[in-house]
This record gives C-alpha cells, sequence and structure tokens, in this order.
C-alpha cells in the first residue's frame, strides 16, 4: 500500500492525497464513459498527465473559501496589477509566493463576490451549514471493489450539498450542465458511497453560483429519477472497471471501425433550412 492510500472510511485529508490515493471515482468512471478504460489506464500509470489549468485553480480556491471562510485571507496570493512574470521583479515575486495559489486582483475580486453570495442566500447558508468541509470517503463495496468520493461538506442530515460555478443558473443551462458533466452520476454515486460507509443520504443539491455580476445563486435538487439513471450508468462503468481489472485488460477503441456521421442537431438544421 502507497503512503498515499487511505482505508475505508472517512478522512479529513487534502485534495492531492485523495487523488492519489487508490480507489475509482466518479471522474474515474466519467473517463471509462467518454473515452475508453485504456485512457484511465494511462491516467493511472502517469502517463497522461491532467496540467491544473487557471479555471481548475479558480475553482479549488472558491471551493476552499466557500467552504472553510477563515482561508479567504490565506487562502490565495494576489499578484500586484500589472505585474509581469517575464520580468526579473516578476520571476522573483513569483518564486517567493509559490506556496498559495496566485491569482489576479480581478480574480480575487471575484472570488469575494461570489463568496459572499452564497453566504448570503438563505438556502444555500442553510445546506453549508453544521456541516464538516472536504470529506473524503473511501469504501469497499459487495464486489470488494476499493470506491471512493470527496464531498463539499458532509452534513448532519440527510442531504449532500454540492457547489457548481456556472454561466447562467438558468435551470434550461444548468440541466444542460447535469447531463453534460454527468452530474447525476455523481449524485447516485455519492449518496452509495455513503450508505457503504453507514451514512443515510437521499438527497442531492446543487449549490450553483454564476461567475459574473450579479453573481446570482440558485439551490437545485437532483429528482429520483435522475438519480436512478445516474445509478445504472455507474454501474454500467464500474463492471467494466472489473472486468479490465479482473482480466488487466483496459482496451481502447475497437479495432474496427465505425460509420461517423454529422450530430444529430446539425442534421435537424439542414433539415430546417432546406
Amino acid at each position: 500500500m502507497k503512503e498515499t492510500d487511505c482505508g475505508p472510511g472517512i478522512h479529513s485529508i487534502p485534495a492531492e492525497r485523495y487523488f492519489a490515493a487508490a480507489g475509482v471515482s466518479k471522474s474515474d468512471l466519467d473517463i471509462i464513459a467518454e473515452k475508453t478504460p485504456a485512457h484511465l489506464k494511462a491516467k493511472r500509470d502517469g502517463l497522461e498527465i491532467e496540467k491544473e489549468t487557471p479555471a481548475m485553480q479558480f475553482g479549488t480556491v472558491l471551493h476552499r473559501c466557500l467552504l472553510e471562510p477563515d482561508t479567504f485571507e490565506t487562502g490565495f496570493h494576489v499578484r500586484p496589477e500589472g505585474m509581469r512574470f517575464t520580468t526579473k521583479d516578476g520571476i522573483a515575486w513569483q518564486e517567493k509566493h509559490r506556496d498559495r495559489p496566485v491569482l489576479t486582483e480581478s480574480e480575487s475580486a471575484q472570488i469575494y463576490c461570489m463568496v459572499n453570495a452564497v453566504h448570503t442566500h438563505p438556502f444555500a447558508k442553510r445546506l453549508l451549514s453544521g456541516g464538516i468541509s472536504e470529506q473524503s470517503i473511501f469504501v469497499i463495496d459487495q464486489n470488494d471493489t476499493l470506491r471512493k468520493s470527496r464531498l463539499d461538506m458532509l452534513t448532519q442530515g440527510n442531504v449532500i450539498p454540492d457547489i457548481k460555478t456556472c454561466e447562467t443558473a438558468s435551470l434550461e443551462n444548468f440541466e444542460r450542465m447535469i447531463s453534460r458533466y454527468r452530474y447525476h452520476v455523481q449524485a447516485a454515486y455519492y449518496i452509495d458511497n455513503c450508505k457503504l460507509a453507514g451514512i443515510e443520504k437521499s438527497a442531492f443539491f446543487f449549490v450553483a453560483v454564476e461567475k459574473s455580476p450579479p453573481y446570482a445563486v440558485r439551490c437545485l435538487q437532483l429528482d429520483d429519477t435522475s438519480i436512478s439513471i445516474g445509478r445504472t450508468l455507474y454501474q454500467r462503468d464500474l463492471q467494466i472497471y472489473r472486468n479490465c481489472v479482473e482480466s488487466g485488460e483496459w482496451p481502447a477503441w475497437e479495432t474496427g471501425y465505425t460509420t461517423a456521421s454529422l450530430p444529430e442537431w446539425e442534421l435537424r438544421r439542414m433539415e430546417q433550412a432546406a
């Protein structure tokens, strides 16, 4: 067992250790569903390295500031206005401030507004109160598969709250996000992993916060039908994962060929234009 690995249970560990630890996560299942098992194997073998983008760094800092308000003043550095990291002074400043993420002044102001919007939204504040933030759950299921999830907030009730940033929290846009990013799979996987850990959770709520003024917040509960569909999908992907582990074979795309065509929306557009 690697030093980063965790046994079954609930752990308060840094995100880096969670991601490095053994166990299959929802994001692993996404790779199987959207790409192939070979892509997951490449990631696990360190052949495919995912670099943290500015957007990913921003999201990480936002989550930390939202869930641990005491870290707002110490969670990141603000890059001085006009400083360029290609200059001597800029390079020296960057070297001195590598201990935390670096944001621009506008990003810092954006995070402040988003955090304030969530904390002043009555229902969002209620969802995110009275719990322990950033909890990592490791469980072994009935098939001896080690599974893991990282909850934004482990609350005392039966609800799992999850923070999502978006351009707009309109119902139409967010429902597209649920489908595109498989949030329904996440909901089912988290609920079931909690149950395996002896924690009863039955409801999954999104705290959607917009990334631009007025930084509007909207809380949405995922319906039971969507969670049930998500459960079917993750169980399918998890079985593929188990088959790969047992056989030692991690197939990529098919060895033959597949017929490709224009997407449905393009065909409909052409029909309407005819």
